[in-house]
């Protein structure tokens, strides 16, 4: 509006500059005269070439016009030989006639400027906003009306555009604010130098008690009370090393989690950092809940595996026990009764063997398995056991079974029964694989703890089996006896001791078992 007023000011000189000229005395020479007619032609010019519609009216002569510029006539799409010398009765009608003539005709009465906003529509329907100035110029006894009309559409364009954006942008603040005060965590967004920035910290109620996030402040000044920030800050960590970090931290009955990302510019330098708190405490519940179903589901997969299997593999032996004995009672050959027996009793030691494992099994998972500590001799341990398993060889031509590594002393407190049922069960699995060569075993003590291992030259295992062979019902060669309990057992038992188990193998060159018991 400011620069529209100088305009007109401008206009203003340059008229009164023509009237003045025009006024004076013919009396001058033919030169001064000369000059004034260009003075008079250049400040016409000007008015003409101005880019925004000018005109002035005669108000001595009924208000009709007396100049009407290039711009008025591209504005408005009206010549100037239809506009000069005629009122605006003459060129609106007496409607629209009527309307200008009221105003101007006040405006001169009231000897004030005007000023309004007024909308027209050219001969091809374009609607025009406009901001109309009028103005008397007085010179003597002559009078006229300056009028300057400036074109706002564009403005007016761009002004409501500026207000719907406003608007939306309004709307999404309120938005944004209903849905940062129905989530349950807190945000905080704070600069490299901890200032906080941004911040929404209201809706945590309880967890944030004592924790104070302001904009403008320091954060570690007004949380902790700290002059610097604490060394296992999450924000802070984002914010030198560059990477997210997350913290759990858990006060009486609630968890929560604090995590922090840093926040980089477009020039790619770390701003500072967004912090999320919540309170996970339900998640915590719910993902605690979930492992206990998973859990459960799958202690009734193994149970039914393990009926499925126990009943084929209790089956078997008894089938063979109940037929051998009715043919044991029928034959009367003695070459005959003799291979019966054995095989009745072979049987007997299978089914006492996977009686014996079911047992185990159910007292490990019920937490009742019993170890009992004394002192036990492992050099004699280990020679017993290796007489038990030499009477058990049935190739003894084949595959030779030793003790190979030993200590002059070795008498540790432990629980012998449960260390010789690993070693039987790792001897009777070589024996099971081993066709030629040797079945050895031994340990070796340190101060620390004392590793048992039983080598073999058997089958070896293959690399996709290595992970899964202390798996429960895990078997090489399903055709071979056994429940396929016996290694998972060992690592129960070994556990327990608090130790850890393994394998080595290549597949075609043997297997070294092995666990190591603490002392």
């Amino acid at each position: 509006m400011e620069f529209i007023l100088i305009i007109e000011t401008i206009i203003c000189v340059i008229l009164l500059l023509l009237l003045v000229r025009s006024n004076r005395k013919q009396t001058s020479y033919k030169a001064r005269e000369a000059k004034i007619i260009d003075s008079q032609q250049f400040c016409l010019n000007i008015l003409d070439n101005l880019p925004f519609p000018v005109f002035v009216k005669d108000i001595n002569d009924d208000f009709r016009y007396k100049l009407w510029n290039k711009e008025a006539e591209k504005k408005s799409g009206t010549k100037r030989e239809d506009i000069l010398g005629r009122s605006d009765f003459d060129i609106y009608g007496e409607e629209r006639g009527r309307k200008y003539r009221q105003i101007d005709e006040q405006l001169v009465k009231n000897k004030v400027e005007y000023q309004a906003e007024d909308d027209y529509i050219t001969p091809d329907g374009t609607v025009h906003n406009t901001i109309v100035n009028k103005s008397v110029i007085t010179l003597g006894n002559n009078h006229w009306l300056l009028v300057v009309r400036w074109d706002i559409t564009q403005i007016k364009e761009y002004e409501k555009e500026l207000i719907q954006a406003k608007e939306e942008l309004e709307n999404a603040i309120k938005n944004q604010n209903l849905v940062l005060n129905s989530i349950n965590f807190g945000l905080v967004f704070v600069d490299k130098n901890y200032v906080v920035q941004w911040e929404s910290t209201a809706n945590l109620h309880e967890i944030a008690k004592g924790r104070h996030y302001s904009a403008g402040k320091v954060c570690y000044q007004t949380v902790m009370g700290r002059e610097a920030p604490c060394l296992q800050c999450a924000l802070s960590k984002a914010i030198e090393t560059g990477k997210p970090v997350r913290h759990e931290l858990t006060e009486k009955d609630t968890v929560i989690e604090i995590s922090a990302i840093p926040v980089y510019a477009n020039t790619g330098e770390i701003q500072g950092g967004l912090m999320k708190i919540e309170d996970i405490s339900d998640k915590k519940r719910i993902e605690r809940l979930q492992y206990e179903v998973k859990k459960a589901d799958e202690a009734n997969r193994l149970k039914s595996a393990f009926l499925a299997n126990m009943s084929h593999e209790i089956r078997t032996p008894l089938n063979a026990i109940i037929g051998f004995s009715n043919l044991l009672i029928e034959t009367d050959d003695p070459e005959e009764k003799k291979e019966f027996v054995h095989i009745i009793t072979s049987n007997n030691e299978l089914l006492l063997q996977l009686i014996n494992d079911i047992i185990d099994m159910s007292k490990i998972e019920s937490g009742t398995l019993d170890f009992t500590y004394s002192d036990t001799d492992i050099n004699q341990l280990l020679e017993d056991i290796c007489q038990q398993m030499k009477m058990r060889n049935t190739r003894p031509e084949s595959v030779k079974i030793e003790f190979v590594q030993r200590q002059s002393e070795c008498i540790i407190n432990t629980d012998s029964n449960r260390i010789m049922q690993v070693m039987i069960n790792f001897i009777t699995n070589a024996m099971k694989f081993t066709e030629q060569g040797s079945i050895t075993f031994g340990y070796e003590k340190t101060e620390k703890d004392i590793c048992f291992f039983v080598k073999d030259t058997g089958i070896g295992i293959p690399s996709d089996k290595k992970d899964q062979i202390f798996d429960r019902f895990v078997k090489l060669n399903t055709f071979a006896q056994g429940t396929g309990l016996g290694l998972s057992i060992c690592v129960m038992i070994v556990e327990k001791f608090g130790g850890t188990i393994g394998v080595d193998s290549q597949e075609g060159e043997g297997s070294t078992f092995w666990f190591r018991l603490p002392l």
